[in-house]
């Protein structure tokens, strides 16, 4: 049997919804992005931070803040297979 996708909302890239299927959450992977990323505002409850801000205040804050275009980001693979997906980032 097959589990259907749950998809949350973890910002936008150009008005475009990123939503990631948190089914399976995976590893922590590295992408480049190709598009100024805005983060979700607020942050989807229960999500877990993205692995590169864990320990730390991020920077400027999590909710609403863009990831420039540019930018190497650390997060779990259902996020990063979402961005992919969208054509705003690539695996760096």
């Amino acid at each position: 049997m097959t589990e259907s996708a749950r998809l949350v909302q973890l910002g936008t890239v150009n008005g475009t919804p990123i939503q990631a299927d948190v089914t399976v959450l995976g590893d922590t992977v590295a992408v480049l992005l190709s598009a100024d990323y805005v983060l979700a505002d607020p942050r989807p409850p229960g999500f877990p931070f993205r692995p590169e801000w864990t320990g730390a205040a991020p920077p400027l804050g999590d909710a609403a803040r863009t990831v420039p275009n540019g930018t190497t980001l650390h997060v779990l693979n259902c996020e990063a297979a979402a961005l992919i997906a969208a054509g705003a980032a690539t695996r760096a």
